[in-house]
């Protein structure tokens, strides 16, 4: 009897907090719609930037570096272990560019295929010369051993557009130690 006297006294009680409880559900449902959309807004506007971004690196390029005065240099490593540590590029009479790889970078760069591009930058059209010097170590060198240097110059013709190099770090032969730099120039097709 006690039990229900005790249901009949919270049933009106339940009528009066089961309008409460669903008024609460919808604004819960109304916060996780709106953190949904925010969430997608925000989205959006990453995707802008990155893509406001590259138009604005391509417009600098054009600007700064035009085609017909654009020379890039990529690099290679076709050395198994062999991490670089730095690497330095110049053209004609210009200052060296160099570029310093850190762990994580050099283990990059031997990855099957793999490319860099180490230099951009602008020359006239006709023959130049091009300088690379590289130090280098194998993944399994202790800190007695002395550093892989290397170097390579050649000269190579600056065409009507841009012109790409690429130099490749290899060995000489496959069972030898002694290390080669060979340079490629890339050509479009007409």
């Amino acid at each position: 009897m006690r039990s229900i006297r005790g249901r009949r006294a919270l049933r009106p009680l339940l009528v009066v907090l089961f309008p409460l409880h669903a008024a609460a559900a919808d604004p819960a449902e109304d916060i996780a719609e709106r953190a949904a959309r925010l969430d997608q807004l925000v989205q959006a506007l990453k995707d802008e930037v990155i893509e406001l971004t590259v138009e604005a690196q391509s417009i600098e390029n054009t600007v700064l570096v035009p085609e017909h005065l654009r020379v890039s240099v990529y690099l290679r490593v076709d050395v198994a272990g062999l991490l670089l540590e730095e690497v330095s590029v110049a053209i004609d009479d210009r200052a060296a560019e160099v570029h310093r790889f850190d762990d994580r970078d050099a283990r990059a760069m031997l990855s099957e295929q793999a490319a860099r591009r180490i230099l951009r930058a602008t020359v006239g059209e006709g023959a130049h010369r091009i300088r690379l010097q590289y130090r280098a170590r194998f993944a399994d060198d202790t800190e007695e051993d002395p550093p892989v240097t290397g170097s390579y110059e050649a000269i190579f013709d600056k065409h009507a557009d841009d012109t790409d190099l690429e130099f490749t770090i290899s060995r000489k032969s496959r069972f030898g130690d002694e290390l080669r730099t060979s340079m490629k120039q890339w050509r479009r097709l007409p």
